[in-house]
């Protein structure tokens, strides 16, 4: 098991010594969190060497994932950097990427009753502007869980209100500080529901953010 206590506070900067070799020859893993070394609960970043495949394989609790870099493909289709998909439980597919990309990637991690197929790709988005002077991309949202990408101008803040019931986030871009601590791109950053840590955009930022998720989570059987 790894990072699999969701009561505790967790910061990860990225660390690009990280990477491991996955079972498919040029496909290789940063593991974030993972409840089994090949099932289970799994948080982590993919990526992909030009022209490298991994075989079919099924996902019994849903897989997610976020094109970072380059274009992922599949049966569905090509998906390039800026997409969002998610592949319901049960669901099969293998993948390969010509180009080679890298992916944030969730798997087996769908609640109860979340069965549906998402496909959004660059050009098919709608950014809302809030309150506090920050965009906000909405990406999915069931029972409660939120899903979104969130662009912070240089000094912006997150809400308080977004620490409320736990907070999940990867930096997609910028720098983003608590206190003298500075997290670049590609760190990952998990609070549990209380927390509320004094989160600051050095820069222009973009975030993958997910809220609501670490109160406990009936999953699909």
């Amino acid at each position: 098991m790894l990072n699999m206590d969701f009561s505790q506070r967790l910061t990860l900067p990225y660390d690009a010594s990280r990477w491991q070799p996955s079972p498919a020859a040029g496909v290789w893993r940063y593991p974030l969190e993972r409840e089994q070394a090949e099932s289970g609960h799994v948080t982590s970043l993919v990526r992909f060497e030009p022209h490298a495949r991994f075989p079919e394989h099924q996902h019994p609790q849903g897989e997610e994932f976020w094109v970072l870099e380059g274009t992922f493909s599949d049966e569905n289709g090509d998906y390039p950097a800026g997409s969002y998909v998610r592949h319901p439980p049960r669901s099969r597919h293998g993948s390969f990427s010509d180009e080679g990309c890298v992916l944030f990637v969730k798997l087996n991690q769908f609640a109860e009753g979340d069965t549906g197929l998402l496909h959004l790709r660059p050009g098919q988005d709608l950014w809302i502007t809030g309150e506090h002077g920050y965009r906000r991309l909405p990406l999915h949202k069931h029972a409660g869980v939120s899903t979104s990408l969130l662009d912070f101008p240089a000094g912006g803040r997150f809400p308080p209100c977004c620490y409320k019931h736990g907070l999940e986030i990867l930096v997609l871009e910028g720098h983003l500080s608590e206190g003298p601590t500075r997290y670049p791109a590609l760190s990952w950053l998990r609070f549990p529901p209380g927390t509320v840590p004094g989160l600051e955009a050095d820069n222009h930022t973009r975030l993958w953010v997910r809220t609501g998720h670490l109160q406990p989570v009936t999953r699909v059987e």
